[in-house]
């Protein structure tokens, strides 16, 4: 019986820390698209992989199509925190339009196009938005 408490006690606490980093995460993420939506619009995508090579990717662009950010977020742990993509693909995304951007990334291979599904998903949000008619 005391064995069947602690199990079921420990089971508890470990629910409640979920709960309570699930919070933290959600309040996380509403911030950092809170922050970059002040620039513009925005393109979300993600990249599900196992419990921490999974990423999260916000994209911010002016109503030109030109990317102003890119945040991302490695890893979906609690610990997990959006952080500014200085380079992808070997150059700086700021300044570079969003085609020109999505193009480089369709020019991969099929492989490397999986690595960088959350790109490629956020590029093609916001070039639904700005060009429907391409779509």
């Amino acid at each position: 019986m005391n064995h069947t408490f602690l199990i079921f006690g420990a089971l508890f606490l470990l629910f409640v820390l979920q709960i309570i980093g699930c919070k933290m995460q959600i309040t996380h993420y509403k911030k950092a698209v809170s922050k970059i939506h002040k620039l513009g619009n925005v393109g979300i995508g993600q990249k599900r992989g196992g419990i921490a090579f999974g990423h999260l990717v916000l994209v911010a662009c002016g109503n030109d199509g030109i990317i102003r950010r890119v945040e991302t977020m490695e890893g979906m742990t609690i610990l997990a925190r959006f952080k500014h993509k200085k380079e992808i693909l070997g150059r700086t995304p700021e300044g570079v339009h969003i085609m020109d951007m999505l193009e480089d990334f369709k020019s991969l291979d099929k492989k490397k196009q999986k690595r960088f599904k959350g790109y490629i998903q956020a590029l093609e949000a916001l070039e639904m938005r700005l060009y429907p008619e391409h779509v």
